[in-house]
């Protein structure tokens, strides 16, 4: 029987779920992660149930990991004044469909990284890649050492190293389509609780609550346990830009992540909010604020290249306005798995990877286009149409049909 020897790059969440997934299938796996330590780290993010599915395929339980129910939701202007309600996961007994959770990135991770050693992926921090022969399906690191595989898989982020290899780093690149910047930080639930101003905000069975202003929105919502409160603050990227970057965002170099921003400032761009809002930026650990630019990729005209293919951020970056950025990365990790079963041929793993791309790439053009959208305008029933579309998915059956009508076609032929 044919296994792969495959080298996965990049160690967030697509590339451990398609590493994992691989690795159950019965190939050799390696992920190759620059970070020094394998300890998660970042802030949080929504899971969707079309991705609480493919999570469970592979062995994960994110609610059994510290992710948070996602019930009920409130929503208010800036001001405070509440603009609607909402519930989810109204039917948890259809396991089938999945949750909807708040998930804490490093929680994931760590559980991402257990089933991977069980599955046996060989783990290598401290390994940055400087350059990619796709001619040879070789990887170089900075430390001068260099590896070749069957397959590359690079799940590098939205500042890849591996996409300049595939595609044209002078047009495809990440850039500020809707001019946003975003604002990170977590609370301590019990530090909320305990303000007479905000107490009220976590009190109940709320689990997400939202500001909405013009242009700039907070989001605010439960993770790690019910431990902790993770927030999203978006606003116009000129207000923040001098604490982003001095770049200009033309090109690929632009720094778009990870800055740190003042309080004072933070107060600043927010200061027609509600009084609770602003408290909450009072009551964070203001070195714990990052200001990340929003950034996105345009469609690119291919993910893979011989043998060495595009997964995630790399290959389709999304703004969060969809909540689906780590969902379609989840996704990703589970369809190439699944269209690339132990005792595949070498000889047809070009023709799989370009199947891969086909079967994601109108998914998650529409989540690109959604959430450029969804940056400055909220429209209902364009809403529950994109919940329905995104939460509905099934990947793994999605590629599993797909692969099955692509191998009657070459019959046929």
């Amino acid at each position: 029987m044919t296994l792969l020897n495959i080298a996965v790059v990049g160690g967030g969440v697509g590339g451990p779920c398609a590493a994992l997934g691989l690795a159950q299938n019965g190939h050799h796996v390696t992920l190759y992660e620059c970070a020094t330590s394998t300890d998660g780290v970042g802030f949080a993010f929504r899971i969707t149930p079309n991705s609480d599915r493919c999570l469970r395929s592979l062995g994960v339980d994110t609610v059994l990991g510290g992710a948070v129910i996602a019930n009920s939701g409130r929503l208010m202007d800036a001001v405070g004044l509440v603009t609607a309600e909402f519930r989810e996961n109204t039917d948890l007994g259809k396991a089938k469909k999945g949750t909807s959770v708040f998930a804490y990135r490093p929680s994931l991770q760590r559980q991402l990284l257990d089933r991977m050693s069980k599955a046996g992926v060989v783990l290598k921090p401290g390994m940055k890649v400087t350059s990619v022969d796709v001619d040879d399906t070789t990887l170089t690191f900075d430390d001068g050492s260099t590896i070749s595989a069957d397959l590359i898989i690079a799940a590098d982020g939205v500042h890849s190293i591996v996409r300049p290899c595939i595609v044209d780093a002078s047009i495809y690149y990440p850039k500020l389509s809707t001019d946003h910047n975003c604002l990170r930080f977590t609370i301590p639930k019990q530090t909320i609780l305990t303000d007479s101003i905000t107490s009220k905000l976590v009190d109940g069975d709320y689990k997400m609550f939202t500001w909405k202003g013009d242009e700039k929105r907070i989001i605010a919502y439960s993770v790690d346990a019910d431990r902790q409160y993770n927030f999203n603050a978006t606003h116009p990227a000129h207000m923040s830009k001098a604490e982003t970057s001095n770049a200009d965002y033309n090109g690929e170099d632009a720094v778009a992540y990870n800055h740190s921003i003042s309080l004072s400032r933070v107060e600043e761009i927010y200061s027609e909010f509600d009084p609770r809002a602003i408290r909450l930026f009072e009551l964070a650990d203001p070195e714990g604020f990052r200001v990340w630019s929003l950034v996105d990729i345009d469609e690119i005209p291919q993910w893979s290249k011989h043998h060495t293919v595009l997964i995630g951020d790399a290959a389709h970056a999304v703004l969060p306005f969809g909540f689906a950025g780590a969902g379609m990365a989840i996704e990703d990790g589970v369809t190439l798995a699944t269209l690339l079963p132990a005792g595949l041929r070498i000889d047809d793993l070009e023709g799989r990877l370009k199947l891969f791309e086909t079967i994601r790439r109108p998914r998650v053009a529409r989540v690109r286009d959604f959430s450029r959208i969804m940056s400055n305008a909220e429209d209902p029933k364009t809403i529950q149409d994109y919940r329905e579309f995104l939460g509905g998915h099934d990947a793994l059956e999605h590629a599993r049909m797909e692969m099955e009508v692509s191998s009657e076609r070459k019959t046929s032929s």
